[in-house]
């Protein structure tokens, strides 16, 4: 038997109060803390969820989020009580719609560039674990309104993995202009009650929230004497290859999820004793929600009290996942299902759906479910169960072999993969000057021209990217559906989030534009592939670092491994931004040309656009299709800082790729790598501009399609790449040929 993995802390911080007890009081009690805004750029026509107040000598000099997240961090651990496991052992996973929004509204309103160093996921994520003794892995996952649920998952996959002993996870989104415009552009808020399920209902409140847990292997929490809250039974993930901003009518997606849900934990439909459900109050979600849980339970659904906790706490965005799961948590610990807030049983618009009303009613409770629904078709279901009293150990988990089968990339020198051998054979000058764009023309082969039309360069070039790796592995209809995607990107849909917001700040919350807000969440790509392709399994994007391409890769590798996926698109993408450029200049590590030479000090970059795809499958699905195997994954590896990063775990002293780019980067990776015996380093350097997440994935691929590293003589076998990002954070992989 497998350890189970537990929720040993759980902290919260929502307009109901600053701490798990006191929410739970308060849902308990059927109140609803949705309220007028009194911390938003701008005045709000409708009330909304905003977190309480912070007791105001709490570190008032940093960002909103920060502080938030800080005090919930210190919260959480000041339950966890001794004998924890060392720094470089303990991770973090946090999941997010705006990360920094409030930085790029004050760079907006200021023209101060400056501000734009606190925006990116990354900096957010540095800003928040400073000082807590957290040394590993520290993502940073999108999937919408999924996004929380989304990175619990990933955590436990690093727990499952060993990557990790103890991991912080959850989310956060702040109150913001930004989203409250987006979704008042979509007509999706009510004006009065958020009412789900209600006949009545009229829409959705904008909130905020932050929820953080902390969740181990039960055979390591109860060695340190950890009283666990509850157990993550399973978790199921889907895309509803549907509509980018609509849920699927049928609720098909959704009801994938569960099924692979219920199968991760053994457990059938009859087995759940509480439904949380996602329940916005939209017409639309709860229509296909409701079909999705009547396509599951069938018959049996009326036995089963579902819980809206948005009717109490309003839609807290990407942290609602995280949110949401600690109060099912509490309510399995407690024995209780609480009340919905707003809503009665009489007043709801589906058959067989059993709204809990009224009061909070004690009952046997064996298991719970939550879901959550995101833009784009991103459905996430994860399963509680109450923890075992003893604490069995499998030991280690099966690992399968996990293999590369496609690769595409697309950059403005080099579109398709011939194209990039070719370049990396050339010997003229390297790039010394900005390469904003890859031209339309060069692209309209493998796009769609009517899809394409209202699509981000970032879209636009990761949907290429993964065209060409899905035609390298031979991957035909069949494969798309049964595949999942895990996409990285630093930037996103940057110009068109620009456009967006600087509309809404200097017009007003009313001139929002739906389709810029809509095309702009950071999940869009791996939105758009889903839509495609036809892929329907999970899609994640990890967003906001120069590593995030590396990072998806390996969590992807390692959730073939255990058996989670059969096949995987991986990829990254970046866009050229003038805007981020700004900010990057301002940091002393951007100039438009003349860059610096890798390796040679201190210096400047000139940036670039592209993007790398890759096709992942295990052994036996490439077999079972007679498919090519271009390379075999074998570790991954990352830190919140460079000093805890272990390069020499991945392999005796490989040979290294690394993500040099002519600034102080070159030199914290020339440390890293001497501290792990590396026999000898190759970087692209100036063979393509800076491209954030996706120039570490262009270096695999390099290797990959020439079986040399760049101006290199000698063949490679086993190699490893390396990236860092500006926060301090790194990422490594290790592949053999």
């Amino acid at each position: 038997m497998k350890d189970e993995i537990v929720i040993t802390a759980a902290g919260l911080a929502t307009c109901l109060g600053l701490d798990r007890g006191a929410v739970w009081e308060a849902v308990k009690a059927g109140k609803c803390g949705i309220a007028p805004f009194t911390a938003m750029e701008q005045e709000a026509p409708t009330d909304g969820g905003q977190a309480m107040d912070l007791p105001v000598d709490v570190e008032k000099e940093l960002r909103r989020e920060v502080r938030y997240l800080r005090y919930v961090l210190r919260d959480v651990f000041g339950q966890l009580g001794s004998a924890l496991p060392p720094p470089n052992r303990r991770g973090i996973v946090l999941g997010t719609t705006l990360h920094g929004i409030g930085a790029a509204g004050q760079f907006l309103r200021s023209g101060n560039s400056q501000a734009l160093r606190e925006f990116p996921a990354a900096a957010v994520m540095k800003g928040a674990i400073a000082d807590f003794g957290i040394d590993g892995p520290a993502l940073t996952t999108c999937s919408a309104c999924s996004s929380s649920l989304g990175a619990i998952a990933l955590a436990v996959t690093l727990l499952r993995r060993g990557l990790v002993d103890l991991v912080i996870a959850g989310g956060y989104d702040p109150v913001s202009e930004y989203v409250y415009a987006g979704f008042n552009s979509l007509r999706l808020l009510s004006r009065g009650l958020l009412r789900p399920f209600a006949r009545d209902r009229t829409g959705m409140k904008v909130g905020e929230g932050y929820g953080l847990m902390v969740l181990e292997r039960s055979v390591d929490a109860h060695r340190r004497g950890a009283r666990p809250l509850a157990a993550i039974a399973g978790f199921g993930e889907s895309a509803d290859s549907h509509h980018l901003t609509q849920p699927h009518p049928n609720g098909d997606g959704a009801a994938r999820a569960i099924e692979t849900a219920l199968r991760s934990s053994e457990l059938t439909a009859g087995g759940i004793d509480m439904i949380a459900a996602h329940g916005t109050g939209t017409p639309d979600n709860d229509a296909g929600e409701s079909a999705a849980l009547a396509r599951i339970w069938e018959g049996d659904l009326p036995r089963v009290p579902v819980v809206a906790f948005k009717s109490h706490l309003s839609h807290t965005l990407g942290a609602a996942g995280a949110v949401e799961l600690i109060l099912s948590a509490t309510a399995l610990e407690r024995q209780t299902v609480p009340p919905c807030a707003n809503v009665t049983a009489a007043d709801c618009d589906f058959a067989g759906v059993r709204l809990a009303s009224d009061s909070a009613r004690e009952q046997p409770i064996g298991a719970t479910l939550n879901l959550s629904l995101g833009f784009g078709g991103a459905n996430t279901c994860m399963i509680l169960t109450r923890p075992r009293d003893a604490a069995p150990s499998g030991g280690e988990m099966a690992r399968r072999q996990v293999c590369i089968t496609g690769i595409g990339v697309v950059l403005p020198q080099a579109v398709g993969n011939a194209a990039f051998v070719d370049l990396l054979k050339r010997s003229e000058a390297p790039v010394s000057r900005d390469m904003p764009e890859i031209p339309e023309t060069a692209l309209a082969e493998l796009l769609s021209a009517r899809r394409i039309r209202r699509m981000s360069g970032y879209v636009k070039y990761s949907l290429a990217a993964a065209t060409l790796a899905l035609r390298d592995a031979r991957a035909d209809a069949a494969f798309c559906q049964s595949a999942s995607v895990i996409l990285g990107t630093a930037h996103g849909s940057s110009n068109f989030c620009y456009d967006y917001y600087r509309q809404v700040v200097d017009q007003g919350i009313a001139a929002a534009n739906p389709m810029l807000f809509a095309e702009g969440v950071p999940n869009a790509a791996a939105a758009h592939l889903s839509l495609a392709t036809g892929i329907k399994g999970g899609c994640q994007t990890i967003v906001g670092s120069r590593t995030a391409g590396l990072d998806a890769l390996g969590l992807a590798a390692m959730r073939i491994a255990d058996g989670t996926w059969d096949r995987a698109v991986v990829g990254a993408a970046e866009e050229y931004c003038p805007t981020q450029n700004l900010a990057y200049a301002c940091c002393g590590l951007y100039a438009p040309s003349e860059p610096s030479e890798p390796f040679s000090g201190p210096g400047k970059f000139v940036a670039g656009c592209g993007a790398v795809a890759m096709v992942l499958e295990s052994a036996e699905s490439a077999a079972n299709r007679g498919a090519a195997v271009i390379a075999r994954m074998n570790d991954y590896r990352a830190a919140a800082r460079p000093a805890a990063l272990a390069l020499g775990e991945l392999g005796e002293k490989l040979p290294v790729m690394t993500s040099a780019n002519g600034t102080w980067i070159d030199r914290v990776e020339e440390i890293v790598m001497r501290e792990s015996g590396s026999p000898r380093y190759c970087t692209l350097g100036r063979r393509i501009a800076e491209t954030f997440s996706a120039g570490p994935l262009a270096a695999v691929a390099a290797v990959l399609l020439t079986g040399e590293f760049p101006g290199q003589v000698g063949a490679v076998r086993n190699f490893a790449a390396l990236a860092t990002d500006y926060s301090g954070s790194q990422a490594a992989v290790s592949i053999s040929l």
